[in-house]
């Protein structure tokens, strides 16, 4: 829930797959966080943060590794724009809340750089 309403303070981002109106973690894997970024692409983002150290996936675990958009995401209802700025962030019991906050604040930092260079 943390990282969830943390990313949600960034200007045009999308988490997905939550069910409207359902308690927190209802009807997903709550340990999965599904997040489209508009006007960043996720292979970019991801290398970004593999620099500070901070490992997370592109598109959807049915999609790994397949050159075309995610069936997953598609099915999901993620916007048709959004498909190729979706990131996949996975938590366990072992993560602790000041790796909630790194995370955050390294997407906070280079979430708006990276969409100040974007061609879209």
């Amino acid at each position: 829930r943390r990282f969830i309403e943390g990313v949600r303070e960034l200007d045009q981002v999308t988490v997905n797959g939550l069910l409207p109106d359902a308690p927190y973690g209802e009807g997903t894997a709550a340990h999965i966080v599904s997040v489209s970024f508009a006007g960043v692409r996720s292979e970019v983002l991801l290398h970004a943060l593999e620099d500070k150290g901070i490992y997370v996936s592109a598109g959807s675990a049915c999609s790994a590794h397949k050159p075309q958009p995610s069936a997953t995401l598609k099915a999901i209802g993620v916007d048709k724009s959004l498909l190729d700025s979706t990131m996949r962030f996975s938590f366990s019991v072992f993560t602790t809340e000041e790796e909630i906050d790194v995370c955050l604040r390294a997407l906070y930092n280079i979430v708006p750089m990276l969409r100040r260079y974007s061609r879209r």
